[in-house]
């Protein structure tokens, strides 16, 4: 009998150990990729497509009609253009 209580407690924690290294996995973002910002303040900007925001050294800026703006990716810079040209 007490081995049984033994390989449930076995069992129980094996289970908990897969369950926490199942967690420690980083999650994927494949549209925003960052740098790592350094320790200390920084500004950050707002972008006008998804509404993040960006610390300003990592934003993607881009001039449009003599106004600078500030995006989290290429691919929201693109969206803001395709439609400020309709």
């Amino acid at each position: 009998m007490f081995r049984f209580f033994v390989f449930i407690i076995l069992i129980y924690v094996l289970y908990k150990v897969i369950k926490n290294v199942g967690q420690l996995k980083p999650a994927k973002n494949e549209n925003h990729q960052f740098k790592a910002s350094p320790i200390g303040g920084e500004d950050l900007v707002q972008d006008p497509i998804c509404h993040t925001y960006v610390p300003l050294s990592q934003a993607f800026k881009k001039e449009i009609s003599g106004n600078d703006y500030y995006f989290c990716s290429k691919q929201c810079s693109e969206k803001y253009a395709l439609g400020k040209n309709k």
